[in-house]
């Protein structure tokens, strides 16, 4: 069953009655779309206009709303929740799907010890290098631990959820643990995202 946060409605009936109003035409519903992949995606939210729904929609209703979906997405839509955020950093529509939400990795109980040379050579290094840089962002990277040649980080502050949380791992922070530390063969991100403050999946900005 499809969620429509109270904040998220009262946002969509004031666009659904500007645009009604603005093209003199009946709004009919809201149409609610995905592309990408499990690791990647973007959800997007598009006003539906009376007698221009497609043949093949699939159709349910939210608290009286009425939503339209691609057939090959329904199966994958029909439990998410549509809410609207406003930020300093970030205002849109955010869009969670259970469906979808990747599993956080677990920290193995012997990656605590930070006392072993890699752990504290990566230590150095965000403290020298990496966290000054994200720090400008109001974000913060921490390492959890290491074992077996992985290191375990958690992210916070502005990193806390931030859709460009995964670009800045990949391309900065591991590639610079593994020039630093030639011994760590991989780096996981810890960071439960989906409790942030900025979502991954924000439909405007």
């Amino acid at each position: 069953m499809i969620q429509v946060t109270e904040v998220a409605r009262k946002k969509i009936e004031a666009l659904k009655k500007d645009q009604e109003a603005q093209k003199k035409t009946e709004i009919e519903g809201l149409r609610l779309t995905m592309k990408g992949s499990a690791s990647k995606i973007e959800y997007g939210l598009a006003f539906v206009e009376a007698g221009k729904r497609k043949a093949d929609d699939v159709i349910t209703e939210a608290d009286g709303l009425k939503i339209f979906m691609e057939p090959r997405d329904a199966s994958f839509l029909e439990e998410v929740k549509i809410d609207f955020i406003s930020t300093l950093d970030q205002t849109g529509f955010k869009v969670e799907n259970p469906k979808t939400a990747l599993p956080t990795p677990a920290v193995p109980e012997s990656a605590a010890d930070l006392d072993n040379p890699e752990a504290k050579a990566i230590k150095h290094l965000l403290d020298t290098e990496i966290n000054p840089s994200v720090a400008s962002h109001g974000g913060v990277i921490t390492l959890v631990g290491v074992r077996d040649h992985v290191a375990y980080l958690r992210l916070g502050g502005g990193c806390h959820g931030c859709g460009s949380a995964e670009v800045t791992l990949k391309q900065g922070v591991i590639v610079a643990i593994k020039k630093a530390v030639p011994e760590i063969v991989d780096v996981l991100d810890v960071t439960d995202h989906a409790g942030g403050k900025n979502p991954y999946f924000v439909a405007h900005r």
